[in-house]
């Protein structure tokens, strides 16, 4: 197992007076043991939401959860482990949504980060792979996962996915959640987008900027041998599961865009529309034709692929800049300045379709945390 560490730590220990720990804590918040004994009663919203995090490190947090969970007796640590895990996820998940962290893009090229335990802080999206390898170490080695274990394991993944940690995704993480969900179809999916978002690298142009630049040149990734043709075939067998190919279609015609190959990119995205149950893919599907129309000049057929998207999504911002700069060109300039209006005073903003693309089933994440706390009591 890799391990990352940082040459010359120095780590300074500040001692408070005891009679003002609980005043420290009040004007900070809640200390780890004590957000996940509130966690475990049941009491979820305010575990994660009170727990001090602006410089919680990822180490001090999981070496907190491992003591509060040696504190229980035998028969009840089993269920501690869980309960850690679960607020250990939950807790890394609500740090890490900031609007900082809403377009990061990450490192992209599947190599993990120079990243330490004892460094990181849970607001750092850097954490989360870190937090997610805890949390899978405390889920029973053996048998079959019951519901709120395959819910744990999902989010897992989706987590790490979220963290572009794709190496530790391919390396660590997959061949656990594989071996104890051998049909899971996201799980599928995942082992795939490990793979082509190593094979492909880096999505934006400058790591300091963070600018994805669709149209690049890229000769070593979309010729009739490169890698972009490589991870079209890879994805192509996943076609074949009905709750995955609306999705698979939209990747596999959002490689098609960047090879520039407009026509098969809108056959792509056609496909997706029909087969993909998610509204948001079917937005995305829809957004994309738009972008592909206007690199052909057909601006009356991107205006009709937008205004489908922005039925669905309509404060998502990349899509509405792109629809009203076509409606200022076409003279409907109040239906232009309307269109833009709305979807910049959106708050929060909407992830945009690219973003949200990239960080795969971290899209699922909120809603399995809400479906693992149901569980849980």
């Amino acid at each position: 197992m890799p391990h990352w560490s940082v040459p010359g730590l120095v780590i300074a220990f500040v001692l408070v007076p005891v009679s003002l720990a609980p005043l420290a804590q009040t004007a900070a918040g809640l200390s780890v043991p004590d957000a996940v004994a509130r966690y475990a009663r049941g009491d979820f919203e305010t575990g994660v939401r009170d727990l001090d995090t602006s410089a919680l490190k990822v180490a001090p947090f999981t070496r907190a959860l491992d003591e509060w969970i040696a504190d229980g007796d035998p028969e009840t640590r089993p269920r501690r482990r869980i309960v850690a895990a679960a607020f250990a996820l939950d807790a890394t998940w609500a740090a890490t949504r900031t609007e900082a962290n809403a377009h990061w893009l990450g490192d992209g090229s599947g190599r993990n980060p120079p990243i330490s335990p004892e460094r990181e802080t849970l607001v750092s999206l850097y954490a989360q792979p870190l937090v997610a390898r805890w949390a899978i170490q405390q889920l029973p080695a053996a048998g079959a996962p019951d519901p709120l274990q395959r819910l744990l394991w999902l989010t897992t993944v989706g987590i790490v996915e979220d963290g572009h940690a794709w190496g530790l995704l391919q390396r660590e993480i997959l061949p656990l959640a594989r071996k104890h969900l051998p049909d899971e179809p996201r799980l599928s999916l995942a082992a795939v987008l490990a793979r082509t978002n190593l094979d492909l690298g880096l999505l934006q142009t400058s790591h300091r900027r963070r600018l994805v630049d669709v149209l690049r040149a890229e000769p070593l990734l979309g010729g009739a041998g490169g890698r972009i043709p490589g991870a079209i075939r890879a994805f192509e067998p996943l076609l074949a599961d009905a709750t995955l190919a609306g999705e698979v279609e939209l990747r596999i015609g959002y490689l098609e865009l960047r090879r520039k190959r407009w026509p098969a990119a809108l056959a792509r995205f056609d496909a997706a529309r029909s087969k993909a149950s998610e509204p948001l893919l079917r937005a995305a599907a829809n957004y994309f034709s738009g972008w592909a129309f206007e690199q052909q000049d057909h601006r009356d057929e991107a205006i009709t692929a937008y205004k489908r998207a922005l039925e669905i999504t309509p404060t998502m911002r990349n899509l509405a800049t792109r629809l009203s700069a076509l409606l200022y060109l076409r003279n409907e300039r109040s239906d232009a300045y309307a269109t833009l209006d709305r979807a910049l005073n959106a708050r929060p903003a909407p992830m945009d379709f690219i973003i949200t693309l990239w960080r795969a089933d971290a899209r699922f994440v909120p809603e399995w945390i809400r479906e693992i706390r149901k569980a849980l009591k």
